[in-house]
Parts: structure tokens; sequence; C-alpha cells
């Protein structure tokens, strides 16, 4: 066989490299067709003014796309449905995005923004007085950073769900209504720790323990036989292999690396590289079959009746036949 060459390497790796790129064009140009069919029906249904059904299909179009007109659509959304600081901080990223990119309507985000900024909630949770290692703390099933705590944030005015837990404590969950322009605290309990679950205790029988009857030693001593045999076969195998290697290094050695035969040494070269064959033959066989006789052998020991169950089942009993006399053993194994 001739080596393949670098050049024809490298040819494979720049084709998968350029289907790669046309599959992940397509697939982006089709996220982005989506992206815009649900802003479209986003649209229509802001102009009927159902914002409550207008929401999440801009927030789906976002995932695909997180355009400036998606932001601020949604943004406006957000407001019209009451979620003033989502949309206060939409509009705030929007002006930022709109900057970078010398966009008009940074402007527009910025005075939306600023007029919002006096209507928006703030939430202050305070941990609890004995706050235990470890304590976590969630709003509204997000986390909330434990430097967090005490601090005065912007959240949508409504209910929200407060949750603090830590390891070996019971957790306590508070609710809390929040309303607009207007700060609102929220202090944590203390936990509680959980009791101690005690591990049941186990009642003792007098019944004597059944003592463990060891594996049939003439099961035992079959095993270790079709076992050893196996390791034998396959030290055999790997004899055969080595040969088979040598034959085909000498072979190498003989026509060059891509074995292009000469007329002088045409006949000597197509020995080495038949016995090379057959020896590789061989040691797959024997490789093979070793392997074979080492899983029969382990087999054989890991089903082996116990010795008090094979004292049942087999007897060594005499033979005589045309041959000569001598010792069988029977039953089952």
């Amino acid at each position: 066989m001739r080596p393949v060459s670098e050049g024809r390497i490298m040819r494979h790796v720049f084709s998968v490299v350029i289907v790669m790129s046309i599959v992940a064009g397509r697939a982006h140009a089709q996220s982005n067709a989506i992206a815009e069919q649900l802003f479209n029906e986003g649209r229509e249904l802001a102009a009927q003014n159902k914002w409550a059904e207008a929401c999440p299909k801009f927030e789906a179009s976002m995932q695909r796309d997180p355009a400036l007109g998606t932001r601020l659509n949604l943004a406006v959304c957000y407001q019209h449905v009451g979620k003033l600081a989502s949309a206060w901080g939409l509009f705030r990223e929007s002006a930022d995005l709109a900057k970078r990119a010398n966009d008009k309507r940074a402007d527009y985000a910025q005075q939306q923004a600023t007029a919002l900024e006096p209507r928006l909630p703030k939430l202050v949770i305070t941990a609890p007085p004995k706050a235990p290692a470890g304590l976590v703390v969630q709003r509204d099933g997000a986390p909330v950073a434990a430097v967090e705590l005490g601090v005065a944030l912007y959240v949508d005015p409504g209910p929200h769900e407060v949750t603090a837990s830590a390891a070996g404590f019971e957790s306590v969950t508070s609710k809390v209504t929040v309303e607009e322009s207007r700060t609102t605290t929220l202090a944590l309990p203390e936990l509680a720790a959980k009791p101690e679950v005690k591990a049941p205790t186990v009642a003792t029988t007098d019944e004597p323990e059944v003592p463990v009857t060891p594996v049939s030693p003439t099961r035992k001593y079959i095993a270790y036989g079709v076992g050893g045999g196996g390791i034998a076969i396959v030290g055999v195998g790997l004899v055969f292999g080595a040969q088979a290697m040598s034959k085909n290094s000498k072979a190498k050695d003989l026509w060059g690396a891509d074995l292009n035969c000469s007329g002088d040494n045409f006949a000597q070269g197509k020995q080495l590289i038949d016995e090379g064959r057959s020896r590789g033959t061989l040691a797959t066989v024997f490789v093979a079959a070793g392997v074979a006789a080492i899983g029969a052998g382990v087999a054989l020991y890991l089903t082996a009746p116990r010795a008090s169950e094979q004292a049942r089942q087999t007897a060594i009993i005499p033979t005589l036949d045309r041959n000569g006399a001598g010792l069988g053993l029977v039953g089952r194994f």
C-alpha cells in the first residue's frame, strides 16, 4: 500500500471545513428567517394591543437573533405588561449597543430608560439574623448573590417569591408584593436546623451463621487448566506475530518502505511477504483461541458449584477399553 501524501490529506481537511461552513451557514440563515417571522408576528399582535401575546413572540425571536430592533420592541412590550424593571434594563442595553454601532436609535432608548427610572420599584432582601454557612437565596427561581443582600435592587412590580436554604437546614419561602416607585424590605427569617435522622436498629437473632462452602476444587482445577492453556496459546500467537513483523521488516529493507519490488530480489522478497502473511494469520488465530480459552476458564471458575454439591454430583470410576484401562470422572461440571 502506498503512503497517502500530505497534500492529499490537506485537501480532504479543506473539503470537510468547507462542507461544515456551508451547513453552519444554512443553519444560521434558517434561524434568522425564523427570528424574522416571530418578530413580524409580535409586531402584528402589538399593533392590535395584544401585548401579553406579543411579548413571547419577541422573546423567542431575540433568542435566535438578538437584533437591536427586537430588543427595543420587547422593551416596549414589557413596559405595556407592567414589567418595568425588565423594560428599563432592555432600554439601557439597547442604548449602549446603539451607541457603539453609531445607531440613531440610541437617543430613543436612553430617553425611554430615563423616563421609566422614577417608576421602578426596589426590593431589599436582608439575610437571616444568624445566617448559616452556605446560605443560598433565590428570587423567583433566580440566584441572589451574597453581595446583593441588603441592597435595594430594581424589580418588576407585583408579587415575588424568595427562598432561603442551606445544607442541614429547613428551607424557608417568603412572598412579597412590591409597588411602583416604592422600596420594600423583606427580612428573611432564621432557618431551623433539620432534625437528626437516627439509623434504624437491626434486630439480631440467635440463629447460627451458615458457613460459606468453598468452590469445588475439581472445577477450580479444570478452570485453571483451561485458563492456563489459553495464556500459553496467546503466548504462541504473540511469537508468530513477532515473526510476522520481522518478516515484514526484512521485506521493507529489501524492497523499500513502499514495497516496490525489483527483478533481482523478487523471489526473496515475495517469500518474505508470504511468510509474514502466514505467520500473521497464525498469530491472529492463536491469540483469538487463547483469549477464548481464558474466557472459558474464568466462566468455569465463576460458575463452579460448591464443594459439597460437587461431591454429590461427580464420581471417579474405572474405565476399560481395547486400548487399556484407566480412571474416568463423571458427573455435572
